[in-house]
């Protein structure tokens, strides 16, 4: 195992030290870039150190997000969006069921895209400064921190590491901030504070306060607990870099669970960079990742289209 690759206790998901990829030396770049890919391709998740994301962004983010959380509910309903199929802003408790035919996730939620937005703006909280500041803040380091691994991941695949740039130029990239309260009362059956889903667009970075709950599914079915690491992101793989892969590199289903004694009282705050192509991209196989044996098995497809199917069958119909 190379000095950028490691192992936490309790998982079996590899650490991969993002350092590699800045460094100078081309042997460390393309060993950091063949990890990423080894860890995308039979977990779709990693945990990644040197992310690129400062402390204080992240520090300042998770105080703002639990001053918004801690609103009255008709100020944080304020902050929705008044056109229709519009994601900004908030999300209400149970408003959202990621796994489709379940009750509505135990979580209530705020996002946010680039500024200035084209079809899609922002919808923010009145009277509550340092907030917007400090969402945007993120947004930007995240997402310039996810442009770095897609140029990893191309390295990886044997194209060009800007190869992906063109896709991702005029993104429309969303910061989602978390909030799954305590569990006052027992939940609906099968009722979960995220129900088990692959994300919908191409690479995310996430980031936890230390609350555990997140579970990936393994290859044969398994569910397996993934706990915070400090200092580290945790990057995962969703269905549009399956797709633009051939299913080379794993868009895995992954759920919060409930908590149990103590636990169930308290909070659970994160925050995610859903970074994504383009809505006009056309995501069609890589060459590097079909062959004659190996044919394309998605059709092509834009990624707005994929993202709006996605986003409306998770809407929670019956809550």
């Amino acid at each position: 195992m190379s000095a950028d690759v490691a192992m936490v206790a309790g998982t079996s998901i590899p650490v991969v030290d993002f350092a590699g990829f800045a460094s100078d030396d081309p042997a460390r770049r393309a060993a950091t870039a063949a990890a990423l890919r080894a860890a995308l391709e039979r977990y779709g998740f990693l945990y990644l150190r040197h992310h690129g994301v400062p402390p204080a962004v992240l520090d300042a983010l998770f105080a703002e997000a639990r001053r918004f959380f801690a609103l009255p509910l008709a100020a944080k309903q304020a902050a929705t969006p008044a056109e229709r199929g519009n994601t900004r802003g908030y999300g209400g408790v149970a408003s959202q069921a990621l796994e489709e035919g379940r009750p509505g996730d135990l979580k209530e939620t705020f996002q946010a895209g680039p500024e200035p937005a084209d079809i899609r703006p922002n919808a923010w909280p009145a009277d509550l400064p340092g907030f917007r500041e400090a969402v945007m803040a993120f947004h930007t380091t995240a997402t310039a921190a996810c442009n770095q691994l897609m140029r990893a991941i191309a390295l990886g695949l044997g194209l060009p590491e800007d190869y992906f740039e063109p896709f991702h130029d005029h993104s429309d990239s969303t910061a989602r901030l978390l909030h799954y309260p305590p569990l006052e009362a027992p939940p609906a059956p099968g009722q979960l504070r995220a129900g088990a889903h692959t994300d919908f667009g191409g690479i995310n970075l996430l980031f936890n306060d230390g609350e555990g709950g997140l579970e990936i599914q393994l290859p044969d079915g398994a569910w397996l607990p993934t706990p915070a690491l400090p200092g580290a992101a945790i990057v995962n793989t969703g269905d549009l870099l399956e797709r633009w892969t051939n299913g080379q590199f794993r868009s895995s289903p992954h759920r919060v669970v409930n908590p149990s004694g103590p636990a169930a009282q308290r909070d659970r705050y994160s925050a995610v960079l859903f970074h994504s192509p383009n809505r006009d991209a056309v995501i069609t196989c890589l060459e590097p990742c079909q062959s004659a044996a190996r044919p394309p098995r998605f059709p092509p497809i834009t990624a707005g289209d994929h993202m709006r199917a996605r986003i409306e069958a998770s809407r929670a119909h019956t809550y």
